[in-house]
């Protein structure tokens, strides 16, 4: 199993190089090896099964990693959880998958005190009896764990707004990491600080660099003024953000005074990048930049931007472009019938390949709304150039990007009409300087209703990232004659 051979062959190359940083502490390969070969032990030994299922809710530590490469290790699947979810809404992940077991910081566990009837354990990773699993107890045979078993559950939205299980096995993770460390050649000196959560796809990324024997430096939250201080203290070589980080932190107090000299290279991915943040960038920071394009249910990042092929800054670029496809994966875009269109004609981009997933968790209906003769449909809008370069121009569904977060439009609606007072609503993005797009709520209401009330309404459903920056109240929610809402005129 891919997993377990990463941190086997990485502790016999570089046993005494660090692996991983946290705010607290550092482990070399060999420590990270061996802990997570004595976490595994332990937490079979605890009763974690193989096929199991186990939900992390943490913020970024070496212990979720820990934890994700020992459930791995023993055949389990790891379920991670945006930490800033509600409790209805973790509680519905956690039940839709089944997890037998939840991991996590005490501090988040805690206000999840319910939680569904699966759930028969719960662990704090920051406690002494986290530290203590496998460390006395009796060694028992962990299962053999094949590339094609499923390994973990990661999730993503879908056009529903409803969170959606994405199943991968470790032979995806395989797929993208050979296949980008073939197109960006990364060294085994890189020092890449994580400014991304390791709970969906983008922790791919870590993992990628993590094959070829990176240090990779863990965050417990994005923050302008510590992303600032992780690249000075570590000479981190490498970041990995999105867009907006990157604009904060050239808008941070004292950026012009932190030493970044070591930066050789930033990846950001997860929304377009501004043309005004990659010039003010590039001239500040005399770095290489490279774009990643990825998507949770085709494994991660399966199309890259190398910094040779960024435009020079001041070149009057309009875009810049996706990228080339990694080696082991296609993508092309095709029309509504589900042909491929010719070069330079604008489509929807399909991908397949060994990255892909193994379908969404329990919804077979789903995945086969998200298949397309065997290719993934990215829902996105693009065109491929005559060097093969990808091109994104819009997207097909309404989804929001704040930050590099996923907002759908249709799970804000939801919660505002369940508010007594809303009779209709519609939520669309409006741009905003500082987090690219924000959720612009619709509403037609009853009289005397204050927004305020509304917005506190969605504050006990939704995670803050998914709140609507503002309410506007409309007599009538324009739709067409089939009931669908007509968004662009909201838009405009």
């Amino acid at each position: 199993m891919w997993l377990t051979q990463l941190l086997e062959r990485n502790r016999q190359c570089f046993p005494e190089r660090t692996a991983l940083i946290d705010e607290r502490r550092s482990v070399t390969w060999r420590q990270f090896h061996d802990r997570t070969l004595e976490l595994a032990h332990g937490l079979a030994e605890s009763g974690i099964e193989p096929g199991d299922r186990v939900a992390v809710l943490s913020k970024d530590r070496i212990e979720v990693l820990e934890t994700y490469f020992a459930l791995a290790r023993l055949g389990a699947l790891f379920v991670p959880l945006n930490h800033s979810l509600t409790v209805p809404e973790v509680t519905g992940i956690v039940a839709r998958v089944g997890a037998v077991a939840i991991v996590g910081e005490s501090e988040l566990l805690d206000r999840h005190v319910e939680l569904p009837a699966c759930v028969r354990t719960r662990t704090a990773l920051d406690a002494p009896e986290f530290e203590k699993l496998g460390g006395t107890a009796p060694r028992v045979a962990l299962p053999a764990v094949a590339d094609t078993d499923p390994v973990a559950v990661l999730h993503t939205s879908a056009t529903t707004g409803q969170a959606k299980g994405v199943t991968v096995d470790s032979g995806s993770f395989r797929a993208i990491a050979l296949g980008w460390l073939v197109s960006a050649r990364p060294t085994d000196d890189i020092v890449m600080v994580n400014c991304c959560p390791l709970y969906h796809g983008s922790m791919t990324v870590s993992l990628t660099y993590m094959a070829v024997g990176a240090t990779i430096v863990l965050m417990p939250g994005f923050t302008p003024q510590r992303a600032l201080a992780s690249v000075e203290r570590h000479r981190a070589t490498h970041m990995w953000l999105v867009p907006q980080m990157l604009r904060f932190m050239l808008q941070a107090k004292g950026a012009d005074r932190t030493d970044l000299s070591t930066v050789r290279e930033i990846l950001y991915g997860a929304a377009p990048m501004p043309l005004d943040v990659y010039e003010e960038a590039a001239e500040r920071l005399d770095c290489g930049f490279r774009q990643v394009y990825g998507m949770t249910e085709v494994g991660g990042p399966f199309v890259t931007l190398g910094p040779d092929e960024h435009p020079s800054p001041g070149d009057g670029a309009a875009r810049i472009p996706c990228g080339r496809v990694v080696p082991g994966m296609s993508a092309r875009a095709v029309g509504t019938d589900g042909t491929e269109v010719p070069g330079g004609e604008i489509g929807e981009i399909v991908v397949r390949g060994p990255g892909v997933m193994q379908g969404y968790w329990n919804d077979p209906e789903a995945t086969r709304e998200i298949l397309l003769d065997g290719w993934i449909r990215t829902g996105d809008l693009g065109f491929v150039d005559e060097a093969g370069r990808i091109h994104l121009v819009d997207r097909t569904k309404d989804l929001i990007i704040r930050a590099g977060q996923n907002v759908y439009p249709s799970e804000i609606e939801r919660a505002l009409m369940s508010h007594p007072a809303v009779r209709d609503a519609a939520v669309v993005g409006t741009a905003d300087a500082d987090y690219g797009e924000v959720p612009l709520a619709y509403v037609v209401a009853e009289p005397d209703t204050r927004s305020a009330d509304l917005l506190a309404h969605v504050a006990q459903l939704l995670a803050p990232y998914k709140r609507p920056r503002r309410v506007e109240f409309i007599e009538q929610v324009p739709r067409n004659p089939a009931g669908k809402i007509m968004k662009k005129l909201l838009r405009a």
